[in-house]
């Protein structure tokens, strides 16, 4: 298939003002593909201004399919809830009136769960969505299984998400382990579990290691438990970082902490991979697809603190360790460098023109 990006429409949340998951996904894809041909769906801003983006987008939509007769493929960027019901109108478009060949990419994590115990209209939606796609890809083998049982597909490709290759400072072993937790600030991502924790183990801890909390949502929430716990001296909210101050961030930490319940592919894991810096977190979507325990770091149960508390004391008890640790991270990050998902890309789109 020659000049294969010039027949592809990529339809997703917005890559230029994201706030992690697919947005992350997107941005490195638009750096590497050429031509880009993107058409996004959510903005990132108040919802009444979001109803008003997402109707531009159908007809941005529709404009570019009537003007555009190269595009064969509308390759869609989805996950559950909300985004469900917005892409069951582009895949509509895209499939029922222009009759293109259609790619449903998933990036949420546990939308099986979510399936299970959605409404009768949400399950509509979601078969609709899935069942009119020519290809599903997923993040994970894991969900296999649930996808034929559930829905009528006709073909499935696991294609990981793309991490770009950082630029990272080597790690020094000091007086402070640092540890950086970056993602949406709420209860499933398992942030509330770590910050009872290092309440509980403050005495113990204090001078010896330093947690930095980045990201949205719960804001006031994290900062008053904070406060409540008195242990500010240990846990500092650094807000919504991206460019180079993720960077700094990834750069100054030596272990990157997940103590996540849900994902599918977290683009945070990969970004601290290829930092070079290890990780402590869970075995849920993905991620045991990505690490394995005590090469790039370690997993514990989610929900699991006492684990995480002795791995944790671990880290601090064996400064060195995270030396060898983020080397083997850095090394694993390389599978996911953007020629390799590209390569995964053109494959995907040649079986889907034979």
């Amino acid at each position: 298939m020659s000049d294969t990006f010039e027949h592809i429409l990529f339809v997703g949340p917005d890559h230029r003002n994201h706030r992690g998951g697919i947005g992350a996904v997107l941005a490195v894809y638009a750096k590497h593909i050429r031509p880009f041909k993107f058409i996004p769906t959510l903005s990132y801003r108040h919802k009444f201004i979001e109803a008003f983006f997402f109707m531009g987008a159908l007809l941005r939509l529709t404009a570019t399919l009537l003007s555009d007769r190269k595009i064969r493929i509308v390759h869609v960027h989805g996950a559950k809830d909300g985004s469900i019901f917005r892409k069951a109108f582009v895949v509509f478009i895209s499939k029922k009136i222009f009759r293109k060949k259609l790619v449903f990419h998933i990036h949420a994590g546990a939308f099986d769960e979510r399936y299970i115990g959605g409404n009768a209209l949400y399950r509509t939606l979601c078969r609709f969505v899935v069942n009119q796609s020519d290809q599903l890809v997923l993040l994970s083998a894991q969900w296999n299984d649930f996808f034929y049982k559930n829905f009528r597909i006709k073909s499935i490709r696991v294609i990981p998400n793309p991490v770009e290759q950082k630029v990272a400072q080597p790690l020094m072993a000091g007086p402070v382990i640092r540890f950086l937790f970056l993602g949406r600030i709420a209860d499933h991502k398992g942030i509330f579990d770590l910050l009872r924790l290092i309440h509980a183990e403050q005495e113990q801890w204090k001078n010896k290691c330093h947690f930095s909390v980045g990201g949205n949502h719960e804001i006031e929430r994290l900062q008053n438990t904070i406060r409540e716990n008195g242990t500010s001296q240990l846990v500092e909210y650094i807000g919504w970082v991206e460019g180079q101050d993720k960077e700094q961030q990834f750069n100054n930490c030596h272990y990157f902490i997940l103590p996540t319940y849900e994902e599918a592919m977290p683009m945070t894991l990969l970004e601290a991979f290829s930092y070079g810096r290890a990780a402590l977190t869970t075995p849920v979507g993905s991620i045991p697809e990505i690490m394995q325990n005590g090469c790039e770091g370690w997993l514990f149960q989610p929900g699991d603190t006492d684990t995480l508390r002795g791995l944790i004391n671990q880290a601090l008890d064996n400064p060195e360790q995270a030396i060898q640790l983020g080397n083997n991270a850095l090394q694993s990050a390389r599978r996911f460098y953007p020629e390799a998902i590209r390569h995964h890309l053109e494959e995907l789109y040649r079986s889907l023109e034979k």
